[in-house]
């Protein structure tokens, strides 16, 4: 399990999708968000949904819980839960309960603003578990420029601005010409 935390708007979510994309092509990848503190039942469904289970869900907690482990345990796989900073104790626990099942193959990445962190750390059951704690913040205008090129090509042979933008800078106005009528 991992932790990629940060502020809004800083990339944690682009930057984990394009990791998983390059890293494994052939993973079996599944992304799944809440919202509004989701219970360990909601938590059960949606991971019902991403798994693509036939049928309907069960009805009795002890029936959904075998029937996740057991297809958790069919191949490796791994879950991207984004906007994390929703979960709370209950949902972040099932979780683990989950993962500490010795016959599940699956690696959670939880994403999410600092409340994820936050509550992460305050479950010492799953935070012992956590492999990696990653902070984003955001980029400099510097680190911004050398970045940029390598998410596609046609960024590589931009000109490079001679003066540095403030953070708190207007950006200049850019103009266009009508195109041909």
């Amino acid at each position: 399990m991992m932790c990629i935390h940060g502020g809004a708007g800083h990339g944690k979510t682009l930057a984990v999708n394009t990791c998983l994309r390059e890293l494994e092509p052939g993973e079996d990848v599944r992304r799944v968000t809440f919202r509004a503190r989701p219970t360990a039942r909601a938590v059960r469904y949606e991971l019902f949904t991403a798994l693509d289970l036939p049928g309907e869900p069960p009805r009795h907690p002890s029936e959904f819980d075998r029937l996740l482990k057991n297809a958790l345990a069919e191949r490796p796989r791994t879950f991207l839960v984004d906007e994390a900073q929703w979960l709370n104790g209950e949902a972040f626990e099932y979780f683990r309960y989950l993962w500490d099942e010795p016959a599940t193959r699956f690696a959670v990445v939880f994403v999410g603003g600092e409340g994820c962190h936050t509550v992460l750390r305050r479950e010492p059951m799953l935070s012992s578990r956590i492999f990696i704690w990653q902070h984003f913040t955001r980029l400099t205008p510097d680190e911004v420029q050398q970045v940029i090129p390598l998410f596609h090509p046609v960024w590589g042979d931009a000109p490079t601005p001679t003066t540095s933008l403030s953070p708190t800078a207007t950006p200049p106005m850019a103009t266009f010409a009508p195109g041909p009528s």
